[in-house]
Order: structure tokens, then C-alpha cells, then sequence
């Protein structure tokens, strides 16, 4: 199938690209309200209402902008995912802007955003809020911006690619890649290394290093705990072989959808090293800048496990590579067609899965995985938690009758959610080793301070499991509501706790 290029096929595509750009972002505005937060979402609400310079888990930036957000929302779902709503958008946007200024066709460039939008990843990215959020959104302004700088020679280019260099920093530590990417590719590239004798490159370095400024004097104060975390703490163990590179491969493939992971690897191949490839040679920049977190990871799973979104920040310019592999011809041939339906067919089927328990009976289980895939389970996550903050609130108000009170969890994700959805959003602190993840808490709540006082206890496991650990922590308990016994959607235990002992 082959359509030739005109003004009515780009007004066609023009309509097309703004059609499905508004339609899946109302759709992801109508979940934001609708669907409950995730454990992460909610801990991430937890960041933005004790702002500081950074966190445990992470830098500060996914909680600097949903902090303005709550203040203008409250603290609704709305609030919390209203950067996943706006920055997935404004990620296709410039996307589609880098393809126009490579390209110099409005078709092509409606072409590779239609292409993006349909990748399951970014499609996902625009519902959840996540720390990958900020960091894509910096990473694909700032390879926007070093194209300009670099192929085009705008110099004011330098110092936003700068701010981007530090956005990326400040939204995770991945957000390195983009630097190794731009430097990277002055490096290797003939064309284009006199930059690296001019003073914009080092600008964009300096100006990228004032990012870290913030995470050091905070970590400076607290152990250097996002460090640790980071690079020590929350890494498995090396182990060599390949088995997690037999995950990322399949994870990739998922995430990207598996022809547009299949195309990669040939559209990515063509701009190293960079200038090899004359016909990709408008496209080598931002497909190099996919090459390094891909490639990067890619080496890396052979040696540990690598998690699927880790990529993110390559995705917009992996986007741009594969649409310029496909339309280097200038028309839009079958593999193309074929190549956005596939990608489009496994978003459509994600956008679908809340609205699953209207469709099947309750019962209902997959014949292929009946054990893991049922809409029992589905429905559990789908139901709103807004019931069990009523009881929380309720069982809160009378301890405080009894005198001083506190509520915690032995998780940091229903921790979060518990604060969220109870009304007057108290503060849920955590108690218990837990995992390695999510001790922001820790930060937040001294339990020597509290010696004595009274506490709520919350958990999703039943009143056996948990008695031990608190009479650990407590002169006495009394069962307030067991998870085994309750029929709710939303299974909960709710325990009464006398006398805290002040330990963790």
C-alpha cells in the first residue's frame, strides 16, 4: 500500500495525529479520577506534601511538580496524576516537533507521533504517575534541543539543554543517560565534533551539574541515603548469564510493542558509528540517543536484572529512528501500517482493562492462567479505597478520645494510600524493617518521640499474621476488623494499639 505525499494527505494525518492525541489523553483524564492510586502514586503525594531538597527513593523533582498541583487541586487523584496527563502529551508534542525539524515534512512528522503515541509504554506513562514522568519529558526537551544546538548551530540551545540536564538529574538518577548520549555522540561524530572546541557543550554541563546541588546538601544530612539507595541497596545481585537478558529482551518487547522492538535493532544499528549511514544521517542524533540507555541496558542485563521502564528516556528518540528507518523512502509503506497497528493494538487493549469487570462476570478466569489473570483480582484493584478511609477515620476518631494517637503500617505503599484516602489525609507512618523501598517515612516520623502513645495499626494481611510483630511494639491490642473475615472488595485489618514502646 503506498500513499502519495500532498497537502490533503498532510491535512488528513494533521487531523488524524490531533483526533488521537485528544482522544486518549481525555481518556487518560477520565481514568486519573476514576481509577484508584497505585502505592506509588500515593507515596509520591506523600513527597509533595513534605517537600524537600530530595528523598530517599530518589531527587525531588516528581514531587516539585506535583506540589503547585495539589495546592491547585487539593489532594485529589486528579492532583497526583495531572503530570502523567499534561507531560506524556507534551512529550508527543516535541516529539513530533524534533521529527518536523529533522525531516522538514509536517507528514512525516504527524507520522512518527502517531507512531509514539501507540508505544504501550508511553501509553501507560500517561496515566501513572511516576518518577519517569519528569525525566522523559527533560530527557526528550533536551535531545530536541541539542539537535538544534548541534545540527543547526543555535547556541542559545546550549543553556536549555542545560536546565534539561539538570530537570533529568532532578527527576532520577537515569537521567545521566542524556548527558552520555549528547557527549557521546560529539565524540564519535566527525561532522559534528568541533562543538566540543566551543564553549556550548560546557555550558550545557555546568548548568546541568547546578541539578545536583540540591540532592548533595540534602543527602549530606541524611546519610546520603538516595545514593545508597540507588546505587548499593535496591541492586540485585550480580549474576552473570541469560536469564535477565531473556527478560529484558521480553520486557523490551512488551513495553515497546514487539515489532517496534523488532525494528530497533536495525534503525538503531544505521547511526553507529555516527556518519556511517548516509541515508539516516538526518535521523543518527536522535537514534543514537535511544542507542545509549537501550544498548546500555542491554549490556547490563547480561549481568543483572534490568526493569522494563528503565529505558523510558530513549523511547521519543527510539520513536524517531524507527519512523525515519520506515518513511526513508518518502512514503508510507505497509511495514509502517503494520508496524502502528501492532503498537496501537496492545494500547488500545491496556485502555480497555479497567472497564474488563463491566464486561465479564465476576467469576471469570483466563483459561490460559487462571491462577494469575481473573476479574476477581482486577476488580480489587480497580475498587475505590474511599470506603476504608471512612473506617479508618472513624476508628481514629474514637482512639483519640483515649488520648494521643498515631496510625502505621508495616508497608510504605498502604502507608501512602491509607493517608490519602482517609479523610483529613493524617499522617501513616511506617513501623517494621520493610523492604528497601519507600523509607521516606523514616524520615518523617521519630518513634522515640512517640513512647507510649496509642496507635492504629493498619494492614491488608489477617490479625494471626500480625499479631506477633505488634504485641512486639505494644502492651496490648484489640482486633478492630480482620482482612479474613471482612467480604469487602478491599480486604483490610484494623487493630487497636495500646502503649507504644517506641521501637521501629
Amino acid at each position: 500500500m503506498m500513499i502519495q505525499n500532498g497537502d490533503k494527505t498532510r491535512s488528513r494525518f494533521t487531523a488524524l495525529f490531533w483526533f488521537l492525541l485528544i482522544i486518549t489523553t481525555g481518556i487518560r483524564l477520565v481514568y486519573a479520577v476514576v481509577l484508584p492510586l497505585t502505592g506509588d502514586e500515593a507515596y509520591f503525594w506523600e513527597w509533595a506534601r513534605h517537600p524537600a531538597l530530595s528523598y530517599y527513593d530518589h531527587p525531588p523533582m516528581a514531587a516539585w511538580l506535583m506540589w503547585p498541583l495539589i495546592r491547585l487541586f487539593g489532594n485529589t487523584q486528579l492532583a497526583v496524576r495531572m503530570g502523567a496527563v499534561i507531560g506524556i502529551p507534551l512529550v508527543i508534542l516535541i516529539t513530533r516537533r524534533l521529527a518536523l525539524v529533522i525531516s522538514g515534512s509536517m507528514r512525516t512528522a504527524n507520522l512518527t507521533a502517531i507512531l509514539a503515541m501507540g508505544i504501550p509504554l508511553l501509553e501507560i506513562g500517561g496515566l501513572i504517575y511516576t518518577t519517569d514522568t519528569p525525566l522523559v519529558l527533560a530527557g526528550t526537551m533536551g535531545g530536541y534541543l541539542f539537535y538544534q544546538a548541534v545540527a543547526r548551530n543555535r547556541k542559545h540551545a546550549w543553556w536549555g539543554l542545560g536546565l534539561c540536564f539538570a530537570s533529568a538529574i532532578l527527576s532520577k538518577f537515569l537521567g545521566v543517560g542524556l548527558i552520555v548520549g549528547c557527549f557521546g555522540y560529539l565524540i564519535l561524530s566527525k561532522r559534528y565534533r568541533f562543538h566540543l572546541m566551543r564553549s556550548g557543550p560546557y555550558i550545557a554541563l555546568g548548568v546541568g551539574a547546578l541539578g545536583l546541588i540540591p540532592i548533595i546538601i540534602w543527602n549530606a544530612s541524611h546519610n546520603w541515603a538516595t545514593f545508597v539507595f540507588n546505587f548499593s541497596s535496591r541492586q540485585a545481585p550480580l549474576a552473570p548469564g541469560l536469564g535477565h537478558l531473556a527478560d529484558y529482551l521480553a520486557g523490551q518487547a512488551l513495553a515497546l510493542s514487539p515489532v517496534v522492538f523488532l525494528l530497533a535493532f536495525p534503525a538503531l544499528a544505521v547511526c553507529f558509528p555516527p556518519g556511517r549511514n548516509a541515508a539516516m544521517a538526518r535521523w543518527e542524533i536522535p537514534a543514537f540517543l535511544a542507542l545509549v540507555p537501550f544498548g546500555g541496558f542491554l549490556a547490563i542485563s547480561i549481568l543483572t536484572k534490568v526493569d522494563p521502564q528503565w529505558t523510558g528516556i530513549g523511547i521519543p528518540f527510539l520513536a524517531i529512528a524507527v519512523a525515519g528507518f520506515l518513511l526513508r523512502g518518502g512514503k508510507i509503506g505497509g511495514y509502517y501500517i503494520g508496524t502502528v497497528a501492532t503498537a496501537w493494538i496492545i494500547s488500545l487493549l491496556i485502555f480497555l482493562i479497567p472497564v474488563l469487570p463491566l464486561a465479564f462476570p465476576e467469576n471469570w478466569k483466563s483459561p490460559i492462567r487462571p491462577d494469575k489473570i481473573k476479574i476477581s483480582d482486577l476488580k480489587l484493584l480497580t475498587a475505590s479505597p474511599s470506603g476504608k478511609g471512612a473506617e479508618i477515620a472513624s476508628s481514629l476518631k474514637e482512639m483519640e478520645r483515649e488520648g494521643a494517637v498515631f496510625v502505621f503500617s508495616r508497608s510504605y505503599a498502604l502507608s501512602s494510600l491509607a493517608a490519602f484516602y482517609t479523610p483529613g489525609n493524617p499522617e501513616v507512618t511506617v513501623l517494621g524493617p520493610g523492604s528497601v523501598h519507600g523509607r521516606s517515612h523514616f524520615s518523617w516520623f521519630d518513634p522515640s518521640a512517640h513512647t507510649g502513645e496509642n496507635a492504629l495499626f493498619v494492614s491488608y494481611r489477617n490479625f494471626a499474621r500480625e499479631r506477633e510483630f505488634l504485641l512486639q511494639r505494644f502492651k496490648r491490642v484489640v482486633l478492630i476488623l480482620d482482612a479474613s473475615n471482612d467480604q469487602d472488595s478491599l480486604p483490610l485489618t484494623l487493630v487497636k494499639c495500646y502503649g507504644f514502646s517506641g521501637k521501629r
